[in-house]
């Protein structure tokens, strides 16, 4: 079922990187301890998990922040955080997505919360908080509202992601709000904290905050309706938005009809964070002027990608996009999307690493321009280095350079659609320069593969690969495979 047409929602996704959004609110740092059963404690019946490995993420606002981000948003945080491990972790993810830190200010006395999952055979058996909630001192909160204040026309829109971690306790949201002009605010927020909203243009709660903020029963029509017109009653806000898991969401206006949409999602792995790519969809649309009903279309179909994945993780634009089917032909593979620039290259690249189980990326190189089997070998060999892999591919004018003025055979945007064509190839990149320095540093693979006869200290990107403590592996050619004996035969001459 579609929502929305892929071409209508390809444009909406076009407007996002013209965009610049604040997101305040609590922040927390996901940890996420990930392994298999195979046993029953003989100590007490719970299981045994043995551990494989373990990952970071974003957690409460700053995962709305990362999700404004894997759409292609810049995007800024305003908070509060620890001045512990935590904390410098969380910066650490920060940074790394590309978000902007200045409105984000430390506690001493304010330990940084810190969710841990453990995640066995891909379930969640268990979960242990460390928090202390509790309203940041006034000189820190200072900090925050003036950051807000002087900052806010800045940006396109301003979202408030409310955990009720005591950043947006006992009226310091209406204070912050107060602070905000020209720019529609989007909030999602906790029942006890809803009034503290008023006036802004959407909130977003789901069926259970609904019924508590209310007293009526969503699980009803008749309820649900209730719910929603005391919403826009209570808080004057211009569109009121209630999420209701597997029956999909609903939107309330001021003299309108309840106008719902229906949940997409035909697996469920996880609902962490999904909450948190509605709100991040509604904003991205309410900023460049999409009305409510389709904002919630583009939602619903964002939150059907995220629940498939385990664990607090994010939608890319071009994944939204590959999954509306907008006709009969939708589901023919489309190799461009696989073409990417060097920024964009780089974005994917954030993204995985963002995921609860982060990507190995695996980079490799080269002119490509018959494509072979002994290429293919390379490609497969560097494949199965890692879980992602990004080609580098030499330019026609790098190919000149390098091989004579009779290469390539095949233009660059030839050559480049035959790779991305490729069910081992993840992303491709096309590169001007003579050597893939440029886009290794920009990049930083954790693994970067060479096909050819080379040993390391032959390579200029070995330096640089090892100096962020990246792995180098050096790929066998395929014997009796290589360009040059292929143009020779072609030309009836022996190689």
């Amino acid at each position: 079922m579609n929502l929305i047409s892929q071409a209508r929602a390809a444009n909406i996704c076009s407007k996002f990187k013209n965009l610049r959004i604040l997101v305040v609110g609590d922040i927390m740092l996901d940890h996420w301890v990930w392994g298999e059963v195979s046993r029953i404690c003989p100590e007490a019946p719970v299981p045994v998990v043995n551990v494989s490995h373990s990952s970071y993420t974003l957690g409460g606002a700053a995962n709305v922040a990362a999700n404004l981000r894997a759409l292609g948003a810049k995007v800024d945080i305003a908070s509060v955080v620890g001045a512990d491990d935590a904390g410098r972790r969380l910066r650490l993810l920060l940074q790394r997505l590309g978000i902007g830190m200045e409105g984000l200010f430390t506690q001493d006395n304010c330990p940084t919360i810190l969710k841990s999952r453990i995640i066995a055979n891909n379930q969640q058996v268990v979960r242990a908080d460390i928090e202390q909630c509790r309203t940041p001192n006034e000189s820190v909160f200072s900090k925050v509202a003036d950051y807000i204040r002087d900052h806010n026309h800045e940006y396109q829109a301003v979202v408030f992601s409310d955990y009720n971690k005591g950043l947006l306790w006992n009226g310091q949201a209406s204070r912050l709000i107060q602070l905000i002009q020209g720019v529609p605010v989007i909030a999602g927020p906790k029942p006890s904290n809803v009034n503290s909203f008023s006036g802004i243009d959407t909130i977003t709660l789901n069926s259970s905050e609904s019924s508590q903020a209310t007293g009526y029963n969503t699980d009803t029509n008749e309820g649900l309706e209730k719910a929603g017109s005391r919403l826009l009653q209570d808080t004057e806000c211009t569109n009121a938005i209630i999420t209701l898991s597997a029956r999909g969401m609903s939107l309330f206006r001021q003299d309108q009809p309840m106008q719902k949409v229906p949940a997409l999602a035909s697996q469920v792995y996880d609902v962490s964070g999904a909450g948190d790519t509605v709100l991040a969809m509604l904003a991205l649309c309410r900023a460049c002027g999409i009305a409510p009903d389709e904002a919630i279309r583009m939602a619903s179909h964002a939150a059907a990608i995220v629940v498939r994945k385990v664990g607090t993780a994010t939608v890319s634009c071009e994944e939204l996009i590959e999954s509306i089917d907008s006709s009969a032909n939708a589901n023919v593979f489309d190799s461009q999307r696989k073409i990417l620039t060097l920024d964009e290259a780089y974005e994917r690249v954030q993204s995985w690493r963002q995921e609860p189980h982060p990507k190995c990326v695996v980079f490799t190189n080269g002119c490509f321009y018959i494509l072979h089997s002994g290429h293919l070998h390379t490609l497969q060999t560097a494949r199965r280095e890692g879980d992602a892999l990004i080609v580098g591919l030499n330019s026609d004018a790098s190919v000149r350079r390098l091989k004579g003025d009779t290469r390539p055979i095949n233009p660059e945007q030839e050559r480049a659609e035959l790779l991305a064509a490729m069910e081992c190839v993840d992303a491709v990149v096309i590169f001007d320069e003579d050597t893939p320095l440029q886009l290794i540093e920009r990049l930083q693979p954790d693994v970067h593969v060479k096909g050819g006869d080379y040993s390391p200290d032959d390579l200029p990107e070995a330096k640089t690969v090892h100096s962020y403590g990246g792995k180098l592996v050096l790929a066998k050619l395929l014997p009796g495979h290589s360009t040059t004996e292929i143009v020779l035969k072609a030309k009836g001459q022996q190689a």
